[in-house]
């Protein structure tokens, strides 16, 4: 089977009208049906089930936890620095004070107020709701999960990230990496991007985010930095991601930037983190999405916001920084063409997708260069790439590899990983005074090189 990057375009499910019209119906009919006898199924019969919790956005201050659910929930979070949590605090589920949210397909919950680098243990509280109105509803048992832990983030944590792009909803390779993560233990972990083809319906984005096949305790304990990539703006449901995906919280950024949930810039011991997001890789006008996106003026956008990010005495202080997004903006390839993003390449694309993006490199290029970012890391291209800094680019460009070996592997078949066509995943970390990043091949359980950056004059 041959798994090139383009074959993944026609992985998702379709949204059919009569699955819609499914959908509808059943929600219909338990907004109507009273307690079932049996508490632990749902008003259409299926058992009630939760999913692992998955750590995400965190920060010095907070963090989000985020689970699957197969019904109507509501759900809680009990959190405190004792291991056996005598000491826990209750968080109730997002959307508080004032109303908590309940949700038939997840649960999340925002923990704030807390210590930066500090670990905390936490477990997770569901309950299923048996919901007609207001005044008439019922619920179901409690299902507490397991404890677990994790770190915020901050200037005194440990200084250890991985980096994870183009899973595809591909299982074997995204085993592969989540596997390598938990021998590597990072504090964080950066998903670059491209968790899904394109996402129809709530259950395919469940699955993807919150329920990866195999590996559905893949963000207990180490907490994941979203990306948003190309493939992730794709479909109906992709528009909801935030019920599966939470944002940044919005005392990260100013009024002005109030639409940029997504990016981040946080500090994770002598490393500061910048996540960006390139957006669609098709110009906005073309056939395809004509209408549906604006990424053009989102990254105009988001220059202000990282700007005013990298003047931050956080980040400004930081003795390494290192920038986050999907698509490259920098390849010395000459069959690569970042197509026509500002009337670059006469109106027409060369192929039909981006390999990389000029617009982002005319807008963010310059900012990288006075402020002495020294390391950015993509991904895209489905193929392991490094662009060392030169006299003309102060930084340097790490591209992260894609799933169709591991997905080839685990087919009993072998391939060639030269020329960067094999899963990868991206280690940094601080040793020595130094940022030494490391590129995992998962699938050949190898090194394949490693990087080291001094840091920078602060």
């Amino acid at each position: 089977m041959n798994l090139n990057r383009r074959g993944f375009l026609a992985g998702g499910a379709m949204f059919a009208a009569a699955g819609v019209a499914g959908q509808a119906n059943a929600n219909a009919k338990a907004a109507t049906v009273a307690t079932p006898a049996n508490p632990h199924a749902g008003p259409d019969g299926r058992k009630y089930e939760v999913g692992e919790p998955c750590l995400q956005v965190p920060a010095e201050d907070s963090m989000g936890v985020c689970w699957a659910v197969s019904h109507l929930t509501n759900g809680w979070v009990e959190y405190g620095l004792e291991k056996d949590l005598s000491d826990a605090k209750v968080s109730v589920c997002e959307g508080a004070p004032g109303i908590t949210g309940f949700d038939e397909y997840s649960v999340r919950v925002r923990l704030v107020g807390l210590k930066p680098a500090t670990k905390y243990y936490y477990r997770a509280i569901s309950q299923q709701v048996f919901y007609k109105d207001n005044y008439k509803r019922d619920y179901g048992e409690k299902i507490v999960g397991s404890i677990h832990s994790f770190e915020t983030l901050g200037a005194s944590q440990r200084a250890h990230f991985c980096v994870i792009n183009d899973t595809h909803a591909q299982w074997a390779a995204f085993k592969m990496v989540v596997d390598k993560i938990k021998e590597l233990s990072p504090a964080a972990v950066v998903w670059n991007g491209d968790a899904s083809n394109q996402t129809e319906n709530p259950q395919t984005g469940v699955e993807i985010f919150l329920k990866p096949k195999g590996s559905e305790d893949f963000a207990t304990n180490i907490p994941y930095l979203w990306v948003d990539g190309n493939h992730d703006f794709r479909g109906i449901w992709n528009r909801y991601l935030d019920r599966l995906m939470m944002t940044r919280l919005p005392t990260e950024r100013s009024a002005r930037d109030w639409a940029l949930t997504r990016n981040f810039a946080v500090r994770m011991g002598d490393i500061a983190m910048i996540g960006l997001d390139t957006g669609e890789d098709k110009p906005d006008r073309h056939p395809q999405f004509h209408g549906l996106v604006a990424s053009e003026e989102y990254r105009v956008a988001q220059t202000a916001w990282l700007a005013d990010s990298l003047e931050r005495p956080d980040i400004k202080s930081a003795p390494f920084v290192v920038a986050f997004f999907h698509i490259p903006i920098f390849d010395d390839d000459p069959t690569s063409h970042p197509g026509d993003l500002c009337d670059n390449g006469g109106g027409k694309y060369t192929t039909d997708f981006a390999h990389w993006q000029k617009q982002c490199h005319d807008l963010w290029s310059p900012l990288f260069e006075k402020h002495g970012v020294q390391l950015v890391i993509a991904a895209h291209q489905h193929r392991y790439r490094y662009h060392a800094p030169t006299a003309d680019r102060s930084w340097g460009q790490i591209i992260g590899g894609g799933p169709e070996l591991a997905t080839a592997v685990s087919r009993g078949k072998t391939r060639d990983a030269s020329n960067g066509r094999f899963t990868s995943v991206i280690e940094g970390k601080v040793e020595g005074g130094k940022l030494v990043v490391n590129i995992h091949d998962v699938v050949n359980k190898r090194i394949a090189k490693t990087i080291e950056y001094a840091p920078r004059k602060v």
